[in-house]
């Protein structure tokens, strides 16, 4: 693995674990109907943690990016560019459901606030559940358990550190859509558990891409005294 692709990879997981990590620890947890859920849109903190999910998906992606621009030799099968394609399309098909949430909610809540009429948020519905959005959203859902799955068959044999990452990150990719049906404490916990898997690939790739340096440097080395 190169140095410059291997530490865009490791940046990369480590990045979308911790955004990941982040998005539900951030979102607020208060009524989402009447005035007291015009105030839960309104918060700022409503879009900021939105918006860290979307920057997981998204360096979960340029994390696969770095990762397949060498040979990772423990790899089996199909290479990292497959599963970095799938990423790429998952983002795709969360991206928009994601905006719609992060700023048309936290425009529908600020104008309900600010003139006290609640009433407003029922038409938030009409684009949460509305048949297209959900089934776009469902494939994004649908294609980043995919993502999972193939990481952590990927990183089966990269070590311990790598297997417990990708067993993890599988595991809060493939439950990326029933935890939405879960409690805050559910949610918080789902989050925490795929953002601690994606930096433990993330520093397995950094040890990783090190050790490929270090070897480099010594093998110049030697070409030079030879």
């Amino acid at each position: 693995m190169s140095s410059l692709s291997g530490r865009t990879a490791a940046v990369g997981f480590v990045v979308s674990g911790l955004a990941l990590a982040a998005y539900p620890l951030l979102r607020p947890w208060g009524p989402e109907t009447g005035a007291e859920g015009a105030l839960t849109y309104a918060s700022t903190a409503w879009p900021v943690a939105h918006l860290l999910g979307m920057v997981g998906f998204v360096t979960l992606a340029l994390a696969l990016r770095g990762l397949a621009s060498t040979p990772v030799p423990t790899w089996p099968g199909r290479g990292v560019r497959s599963v970095e394609t799938l990423a790429w399309l998952a983002a795709a098909f969360l991206l928009p459901y994601y905006g719609a949430e992060a700023f048309g909610l936290h425009a529908l809540g600020t104008y309900a606030a600010e003139r006290g009429d609640a009433a407003v948020l029922a038409v938030a519905d009409s684009f949460r559940y509305g048949p297209v959005a959900l089934t776009i959203f469902a494939l994004g859902l649908l294609l980043l358990a995919v993502v999972g799955v193939r990481l952590a068959v990927g990183l089966w044999r990269s070590g311990t550190a790598g297997r417990l990452g990708g067993l993890l990150a599988a595991a809060g990719a493939v439950t990326y859509l029933p935890q939405f049906f879960g409690t805050p404490v559910v949610r918080v916990s789902h989050g925490l558990v795929l953002g601690v898997g994606l930096v433990l690939i993330g520093l397995v790739v950094a040890r990783t891409a090190v050790a490929g340096e270090a070897a480099s440097t010594e093998h110049g080395a030697l070409v030079r005294t030879s």
